[in-house]
């Protein structure tokens, strides 16, 4: 029926075309009706998907602020709500409560929203589709869901009439790397004069460690660098990527073993000599961890194994967590 009106009306809108174009010449240089209908439409369509995809923005802006009254606001009255659980929760006073008990269950949680498609279907309907990545700092890894919302237009302003959640899982390799969570925090050794200090925290929703160190002779920082230790798909094994402040770098592959790692890295020194050892690491207990580096090259010079640093954590708090 919809179809048959407009066909209707667009056909009504040439034939005063016509006559106005045969009647007056001043009327004929002006936009033709149907053209300036279609555009007015249109820019309409425009101003309403932008207006939707805002909604999102202030969505993402309410949840971050564990504000569920505010979420709950952009329901309509009787609007519904379903999780990923299926449950259903009809009304604004049903999805605020929900919405609280979740933030009680789930302090300080974030989310990300991507809106991969708004569909205007008429002036007061539209559909929204996107995606949603829900985090904390203490998650292992993101969660992820799909979502369609149906929205109307009440009173001027857009509105969720019914909102599914849908679950989409991620290949986590959190797994992988989980046995770092023991090594996460500051650790140092101090021998004579010389002093090792290491942080390693998570980064990147847990998919990889940073380790950052420094040696200090008699008080002066000698070395610093850098490591990025993660699972390396293209290996299938934990890998780790080392840039120090002499210029030099290495590579290595993490290899388990009792109560830590062993590693082999292949690196280079600043001015391209090759360096090669094998590094062990070993968690002792939660406050201690013992290192040592054996079968040490320098380009073609073997290099005498160091002695077993006891590294020894600095605090009880695990930073970065």
């Amino acid at each position: 029926m919809l179809k048959s009106q407009t066909h209707i009306g667009l056909t009504l809108a040439s034939m005063v075309v016509c006559l106005a174009i045969e009647s007056s010449p001043v009327i004929s240089a002006e936009k033709p009706v149907a053209t300036t209908i279609q555009q007015g439409s249109q820019a309409a369509a425009g101003a309403d998907e932008v207006a939707i995809r805002a909604s999102a923005t202030a969505f993402a802006k309410s949840f971050n602020a564990g504000d569920a009254k505010s979420i709950a606001a952009q329901w309509t009255e009787d609007g519904d709500y379903v999780n990923e659980q299926g449950q259903r929760y009809v009304g604004r006073a049903a999805i605020q409560q929900e919405y609280e008990a979740f933030f009680s269950q789930y302090p300080g949680v974030q989310i990300q929203i991507k809106v991969d498609s708004v569909k205007v279907l008429s002036p007061t309907t539209a559909i929204q589709e996107g995606t949603t990545t829900l985090g904390t700092v203490d998650a292992p890894s993101p969660v992820s869901s799909s979502y369609l919302a149906i929205y109307v237009k009440q009173n001027n302003q857009w509105m969720i009439a019914s909102a599914r959640d849908v679950r989409v899982e991620i290949a986590s390799t959190f797994d992988n790397v989980a046995d770092f969570e023991k090594f996460i925090g500051s650790w140092s050794c101090e021998n004579g004069s010389t002093r090792v200090a290491t942080t390693c925290r998570w980064i990147a929703d847990k998919k990889y460690i940073e380790r950052k160190f420094s040696v200090t002779e008699n008080g002066a920082v000698t070395q610093t660098g850098v490591q990025i230790i993660g699972w390396n798909p293209t290996e299938q094994q934990i890998s780790s990527w080392l840039f120090d402040s002499t210029g030099g770098h290495d590579f290595a592959i993490w290899t388990p073993r009792k109560n830590g790692w062993e590693t082999s890295s292949t690196g280079y020194t600043t001015d391209g000599t090759p360096t090669s050892a094998s590094n062990i690491l070993t968690h002792v207990d939660d406050n201690s961890m013992t290192w040592k580096s054996i079968h040490r090259m320098l380009g073609d010079q073997p290099l005498a194994d160091t002695g077993e640093l006891v590294l020894k954590r600095d605090t009880e708090t695990r930073q970065g967590r």
